[in-house]
C-alpha cells in the first residue's frame, strides 16, 4: 500500500528488464508488421509512435499482445513480456518473403511512473519530453547512453518507460544516472528491484 500511495502522488522507478524487444527492420519492416498483428500499423503508427496491438493465429487465438514501438523509419519493436515471439516472427518469415532482420535486442526498459514523472524527466531529458503526448516515442540520451523514451506505461498516472540500448553494458550507467537526478522530487525506485 505504500508502494501504491507513492506510485499516485510522487515518482517512481520500475526495473521492467523482463520485457524483451524484438527488433524487424528493413524495407519490408512495414508490410511485414502490418501482416502479423490485427492492425494496419502503417497507417495507424508513424515513425516516433506507439501502439497497442494484438497478434493471433490462424484461429484467431491471441499470441500476444505487447506495445509497439515505431522507432525509425525501417524499424519496429515489439515490447513484451513473456513469450517467444522471436521464433514466432523468424518462423513466419522462413522462407524470406519480406526483406527483414528479425532479432532479439539488447534493450532493456525501466518505467518512471507517478504525478512527479515530468518533472523528473525534464530534469534528464530537457524540455523536449514534456511535450510528449501518449504513445509518442523519441530518441534521446542519458549519461552518454543511446536511449528511446515512449509515454507510456502499467500505470494510470502519468509516466515514460526508457528503453536503454546496449542494455548488458549500460544499466548501471542508467539507472545511477536517474538515481542522482531523482534525489530533486524524492524518486523512490521499487525496493525489490535490481538495475537491468
Amino acid at each position: 500500500m505504500e508502494e501504491y500511495k507513492y506510485l499516485t502522488s510522487e515518482v517512481t522507478m520500475w526495473n521492467v528488464a523482463v520485457e524483451r524487444q524484438i527488433m524487424v527492420k528493413g524495407p519490408d519492416a512495414g508490410k511485414f508488421v502490418d501482416y502479423v498483428i490485427t492492425r494496419k500499423a502503417t497507417k495507424v503508427c508513424p515513425t516516433g509512435k506507439c501502439k497497442y496491438v494484438i497478434l493471433t493465429n490462424t484461429e484467431g487465438g491471441i499470441l500476444n499482445d505487447p506495445i509497439l514501438l515505431h522507432v525509425k523509419d525501417d524499424e519496429w519493436w515489439f515490447s513484451l513480456a513473456d513469450s517467444d515471439i522471436n521464433f514466432y516472427l523468424q518462423g513466419v518469415n522462413h522462407d524470406g518473403r519480406w526483406n527483414v532482420d528479425i532479432r532479439e535486442i539488447d534493450v532493456a526498459p525501466v518505467q518512471i511512473q507517478g504525478p512527479k514523472a515530468p518533472a523528473l524527466m525534464k530534469d534528464i531529458f530537457g524540455e523536449e519530453v514534456t511535450k510528449m503526448k501518449f504513445y509518442d516515442c523519441i530518441w534521446s540520451k542519458i549519461a552518454g547512453c543511446d536511449v528511446v523514451i515512449s509515454a507510456s506505461g502499467f500505470s494510470a498516472e502519468l509516466g515514460y518507460e526508457i528503453y536503454l540500448c546496449d542494455a548488458h553494458k549500460n544499466a548501471e550507467t542508467m539507472w545511477n544516472a536517474i538515481l542522482d537526478a531523482g534525489k530533486k522530487t524524492q524518486l523512490e525506485s521499487h525496493r525489490s528491484r535490481t538495475p537491468p
